[in-house]
């Protein structure tokens, strides 16, 4: 049996766990929900750079069970957020608005290489030309990872619709309200952020690492109240990347920060703090 078109599985895959959401909306709408504290065969690095982890597949395979033990998952639209630890992202300067595609590409990989080495090879790498076409936003994304959860797709006859980072989609999702002359755009995977600086709408620079006191987990998965002082890092990390544009802090009139984790409530005043779904925090 196939489920209808309109169905659709949200997969969360982060370096200490997954979690997998499928949505139908036939015969009438229900939601299953199921988790795996595993999901990699090795964990994040302490230095806080991304984890060159491979996916654990019997780990995805046990989530996936979980659900069709409850509803069919076959024909059902795969969409994939993978947590920004597991991804590395960077930003290339320049008049890129003659180049075709493939230069940028080219411009994207010779980044990738420069920031990862040898094991540049390992990730996929990809690229979005912002507004203003001076700034090329890369990610790069473990190839490993992705070929488990095309094979994954296969098996379980998904429609793998879409592989982004938390980062990207978030950014997708909420651009529109980034609308000052100059912002600063955050989002958290477990104890780790990503935060940009945002200038006439593109993305100028970022800078990741962790954001408060405490390790990984889930991928916003909730960790608890935690005090303003415990957020400083938060701070400090959008100060240093503004100061490394020639940017004071205040002239930065927007800090928009998405994060489903409870401690984000706790953030300085300056920062508005909104959760994936859009509802302020």
């Amino acid at each position: 049996m196939s489920l209808p078109w309109s169905s659709s599985l949200l997969l969360q895959v982060g370096p200490d766990g997954i979690v997998a959401t499928l949505e139908t909306g036939w015969p009438r709408r229900r939601s299953v929900v199921a988790s795996s504290l595993r999901t990699a065969k090795s964990g994040a690095a302490s230095s806080g750079e991304p984890s060159s982890s491979v996916l654990d597949a019997d780990a995805l395979q046990e989530v996936l069970e979980e659900i069709e033990a409850t509803l069919p998952l076959r024909g059902a639209r795969l969409v994939v957020e993978v947590a920004d630890p597991l991804v590395h992202f960077d930003v290339a300067e320049g008049d890129f608005g003659a180049l075709a595609d493939g230069q940028l590409q080219s411009i994207a990989a010779a980044c990738t290489g420069e920031l990862l080495g040898d094991a540049a090879a390992d990730h996929e790498v990809r690229w979005s030309l912002q507004a203003g076409e001076r700034h090329l936003v890369i990610a790069a994304v473990p190839r490993a990872l992705i070929a488990t959860l095309a094979a994954t797709a296969d098996l379980r006859g998904l429609r793998l619709d879409s592989v982004q980072p938390v980062f990207a989609r978030r950014w997708n999702a909420f651009a529109r309200d980034v609308d000052a002359p100059t912002a600063v755009f955050a989002s958290t995977s477990g104890s780790h952020a990503v935060v940009s600086c945002v200038v006439d709408r593109a993305l100028c620079a970022v800078s990741t690492g962790p954001w408060r006191d405490g390790g990984d987990a889930l991928p916003d998965a909730p960790t608890g109240a935690a005090s303003a002082g415990a957020l400083a890092l938060l701070d400090e990390r959008a100060a240093r990347l503004l100061a490394g544009q020639g940017i004071e802090t205040t002239e930065a009139p927007v800090y928009l920060l998405v994060s489903a984790d409870a401690a984000a409530g706790a953030a300085s005043s300056r920062w508005t703090v909104v959760a994936p779904s859009g509802v302020p925090a």
